[in-house]
């Protein structure tokens, strides 16, 4: 089995190194890591490129982080892969623990785990306020916290790109009504940073992109007919 990894980054300088490492220092690498600098105005291409010779960095303009995600899987290789956000963490053992999952259950379409949410250090007291975190880690779908197997993408039509966020939820959803496959397993495989400007963070631009996912979603349940892309 080999593995992908898909890292969607625009002006993520200050966390990129250290996301990079999380993936480096797993205690099975991957085959290839990929990012993809969707516009970035900082030196977010130059610290992907310094990090490791291992990863291939390919630059675009900004057209947002599904339209990343699209490009990332267009030249991947593996039989699985694996996506982290710029600013997040992962577990030294994610990639070992979920890759032997699939390994022994091949039925499965991917696995996800428990998710740890932080605030980053530079935040400031007044804007920490502004966040209620779980009191330890959760569950969770989330594309970070998952390892996918590439066939999931040859099934299914790729995130939608006019989707500002929630484009993962819309695509999971549809995984769901095609019949795929997921597990959850209970290690803590994420650790998902909180700060201004993340893609966790709420947003008018936030807002209205998950108002439309989730009218997707209900359209899809009511039998509407297909949804554009």
């Amino acid at each position: 089995m080999t593995i992908s990894v898909i890292i969607p980054a625009y002006n993520a300088g200050d966390t990129l190194a250290e996301t990079l490492a999380s993936v480096l220092g797993q205690t099975l690498l991957p085959d290839e890591i990929i990012v993809v600098d969707d516009g970035s105005t900082d030196q977010t291409a130059q610290i992907a490129s310094a990090a490791s010779s291992s990863i291939r960095v390919i630059r675009q303009n900004n057209r947002g982080g599904a339209a990343a995600l699209n490009v990332g899987m267009k030249l991947v290789t593996s039989d699985t892969l694996a996506f982290v956000d710029a600013d997040d963490l992962w577990e030294r053992d994610k990639l070992a623990m979920q890759s032997r999952m699939l390994a022994e259950q091949p039925e499965l379409d991917g696995v996800s785990g428990g998710v740890r949410v932080f605030l980053c250090p530079t935040n400031d007291e007044e804007t920490n306020k502004r966040y209620r975190l779980p009191a330890g880690p959760e569950p969770a779908w989330l594309l970070g916290a998952m390892l996918l197997r590439r066939r999931c993408f040859e099934r299914l039509e790729p995130f939608a790109e006019n989707l500002a966020a929630g484009y993962f939820i819309d695509w999971y959803d549809r995984a769901r009504g095609a019949g795929l496959s997921f597990s959850m397993m209970p290690n803590v495989v994420l650790h998902r940073r909180i700060r201004p400007g993340s893609l966790s963070h709420r947003s008018h631009k936030r807002d209205v992109a998950m108002v439309e996912m989730a009218r997707r979603a209900i359209a899809r349940r009511r039998g509407s007919g297909v949804i554009s892309q």
